[in-house]
């Protein structure tokens, strides 16, 4: 009785969970991170060069404004404060800036281009910190002149820069004829990339600008 018993008990299975098998998450860990990462890179890949180069860039856009295509680095031309200094953009806080380029005096229709910017930059509130104007001259104004629009314009960077060596700068892109007055938008990197004149109104340039802030970082 004693031996049956015993082969019974040592017949029956051994009702205890059987510990599972340890998942193999390293490979798929790698993986997945690594889809993640080409999920946000190859886009921002694919964005800079279109933007930057132009190619692949669709005819039709949302933008207000006239794309200058390719964008163009505003580190290679020369551009001169009042005293003579050079404008070194790449060393100061980013910001979003309007390069508006007059004619030798800034009358007229570069004045009202001077305005319409202006208005932009007011009502963009909170964010016009963000947001620089830089007016840019063959020549200095007259102490006269320069004093006029300072007093317009509080905010108004005044540069200088060799008319020719603008142009030079731009032939190259889809505006190599740039008109006078035009404002070039330059974008937080530094590069030209837009295009506006008196035949866009404030609405307009706001609209860009707006967009472009809420999608862009801010330090």
């Amino acid at each position: 009785m004693t031996e049956q018993t015993q082969i019974e008990t040592e017949a029956q299975p051994d009702s205890r969970p059987t510990p599972a098998a340890p998942a193999q998450k390293g490979g798929l860990s790698r993986f997945a991170g690594m889809s993640v990462v080409a999920s946000v890179a190859l886009p921002m890949l694919a964005a800079y060069i279109i933007f930057y180069t132009g190619v692949g860039m669709p005819t039709d856009t949302v933008n207000q404004g006239e794309l200058l295509r390719p964008a163009q680095d505003l580190a290679e031309i020369n551009l001169l404060a009042d005293d003579g200094n050079a404008v070194d953009l790449a060393t100061q806080e980013p910001k979003w800036r309007y390069l508006i380029v007059g004619g030798e005096d800034c009358a007229g229709e570069c004045e009202k281009l001077l305005y319409t910017t202006r208005q932009v930059h007011i009502r963009l509130g909170e964010k016009s910190r963000r947001v620089e104007r830089l007016l840019v001259t063959g020549a200095p104004l007259t102490e006269l002149r320069h004093r006029i629009l300072a007093d317009q314009h509080p905010k108004l960077r005044f540069t200088t820069s060799d008319q020719q060596k603008l142009d030079e700068w731009l032939a190259d892109s889809d505006h190599a004829q740039l008109k006078r007055p035009s404002a070039l938008l330059v974008d937080q990197q530094g590069y030209a990339m837009m295009v506006y004149d008196n035949t866009h109104n404030g609405n307009q340039l706001l609209k860009d600008i707006k967009r472009l802030l809420k999608y862009s970082y801010e330090k």
